[in-house]
C-alpha cells in the first residue's frame, strides 16, 4: 500500500551526522515536499542559521516525540547501541525508518530488528549512501551482462587521515566498549563501513562462506580500536572479498574498489562515484540517488528500496567479527611519524600496503611489512 499525503519526518540525533540530515531536510521542508515535524537529542542542539530550529518541536525523549508528533518516517542518527530500541519503537508506532550505518552491532540484534520490521510491516532503509551510486548500478549491470566474465575477486583499498581530535569527538570515540556494550568505532566499523558494504554488494550480496580473516592494528596507545585493518573472506558464490584500509596514510586513496573477472577488471571510486569499465580509457563520473528520496519513493510509488535492512545482514556479520576481536596490537613508534598542529599519525607505507593487499587479495602479514 503506497502513501500519498505529505510525509511527516522526525529526526532523532540532531547533532553530529544529524547535521547532514538537517541540511538535507531543510530545503525539502521549505519547498513543501515534506513536513519536518520534530528534532530529538539528549544534548543541546547545535544552532545553524542555514538550518534554523525556529518553532520546530524539540524533544529529549524519542518516545515522547513519537507520541506528540506521529511521524511517518523517523531518521535515526544516534550512536549504534541505541539503534535497536529507537528503531523498534518507531516502527511499532507506525513509522518507517531511515537508520544510519551501522544498523546494529550483532547478528542477534539484526534478527531482533528484522523481527520487528516483519511484525509491523514497516520499512527500514540503512544509510549506506554509496549504494545509491549510479556508478554502482552501472558496474552491477556490466557484471550481469558478462562484460567482466565470471567475477573472481572484489577488493577495496582506502587510505585516509584522522587527527588526534577525531578521537575526542565523543565520549565513546576510539573505545572498544562502554558500560559493557561493544562500540562500533575504528576504521573498519565506522568511516570505512561503506567500503565493506560496497564490496559485499558488488560480489553479489551473497552470504559469506567460511571464516572471516581479520588483522587490526592501532598507532595510538590511547585508543582501543583499529586505525589500520584488513579483512578477507569468500562468499557462497566463490568470490573472494578483501577490504584493506587505514586512517594513517601519507597518500590519500578515496576508496578504490576493484572487481576482477575472468574477462577483465573494473575500477570504482565509491566516495566520488567514478567508474572505469573494461574497454574504457577514462573513468566516467556518475550521480547518486539520495536514500531518503528513495525511501519516500518507496512509500509513494512502491519503488524498491536501495539499501533495505535485508541487504545489511552480511555486513553485520563482518561488523560483529570486528567488534568481538580483542584490542588491536599497538604498532611500534619506529614505524610512525607525527605531523601537524592537530597531530596526525602517519604509518610508514600504510597507503601502499592497503593498495597491495587489495590488489593481491592478501593480508598485511602476507606482504612482508615490517610493522605487520
Amino acid at each position: 500500500m503506497t502513501e500519498t499525503r505529505t510525509p511527516r519526518i522526525a529526526l532523532v540525533g540532531a547533532n553530529g551526522y544529524g547535521l547532514h540530515h538537517r541540511h538535507n531536510l531543510e530545503p525539502r521542508r521549505r519547498s513543501g515536499e515534506l513536513d519536518f515535524v520534530a528534532l530529538c537529542d539528549t544534548a543541546d542542539i547545535f544552532e545553524d542559521s542555514a538550518i534554523p530550529i525556529g518553532d520546530l518541536p524539540v524533544f529529549d525523549d524519542y518516545r515522547a516525540m513519537l507520541d506528540a508528533t506521529d511521524p511517518d518516517v523517523v531518521i535515526i542518527a544516534t550512536p549504534p547501541p541505541t539503534h535497536l530500541p529507537i528503531a523498534s519503537a518507531a516502527m511499532r508506532h507506525g513509522a518507517d525508518v531511515y537508520l544510519e550505518k551501522p544498523p546494529v552491532a550483532s547478528l542477534a540484534e539484526y534478527a531482533d530488528l528484522y523481527a520487528v520490521m516483519t511484525e509491523t510491516g514497516r520499512n527500514v532503509q540503512v544509510g549506506f549512501q554509496a549504494l545509491g551510486s549510479h556508478a554502482f548500478n552501472a558496474l552491477r549491470d556490466a557484471i550481469e551482462a558478462g562484460d567482466l566474465g565470471e567475477v573472481e575477486a572484489v577488493s577495496v583499498a582506502g587510505s585516509w587521515r584522522r587527527p588526534d581530535s577525531y578521537y575526542r569527538r565523543s565520549p565513546w570515540a576510539g573505545k572498544r566498549e562502554a558500560n559493557g556494550t561493544l562500540i562500533a568505532d575504528g576504521a573498519l566499523a565506522n568511516p570505512f563501513a561503506h567500503a565493506s558494504q560496497e564490496a559485499i554488494a558488488l560480489a553479489g550480496d551473497w552470504p559469506l562462506d567460511g571464516p572471516i580473516e581479520l588483522e587490526r592494528l592501532r598507532t595510538r596507545a590511547e585508543i582501543e580500536v583499529d586505525d589500520t585493518a584488513v579483512w578477507r573472506a569468500t562468499n557462497k558464490n566463490g568470490v573472494q572479498i578483501t577490504v584493506a584500509v587505514t586512517l594513517c596514510g601519507d597518500r590519500k586513496l578515496e576508496g578504490d574498489v576493484r572487481v576482477r573477472g575472468t574477462k577483465g577488471e573494473a575500477w570504482f571510486e565509491y566516495p566520488t562515484d567514478r567508474l572505469l569499465l573494461p574497454g574504457e580509457s577514462e573513468p566516467k563520473q556518475y550521480g547518486r540517488t539520495d536514500l531518503l528520496d528513495n525511501l519516500l519513493a518507496h512509500r509513494n510509488k512502491g519503488v524498491g528500496l536501495i539499501s533495505g535492512l535485508r541487504r545489511a545482514k552480511t555486513f553485520t556479520g563482518v561488523l560483529e567479527r570486528v567488534l568481538n576481536d580483542p584490542i588491536p596490537r599497538l604498532i611500534g613508534a619506529e614505524h610512525l611519524e607525527r605531523v601537524g598542529d592537530d597531530p596526525v599519525t602517519i604509518l610508514k607505507g600504510a597507503d601502499q600496503a592497503v593498495e597491495d593487499a587489495a590488489k593481491q587479495g592478501r593480508l598485511f602479514s602476507e606482504l612482508g611489512l615490517p610493522w605487520a
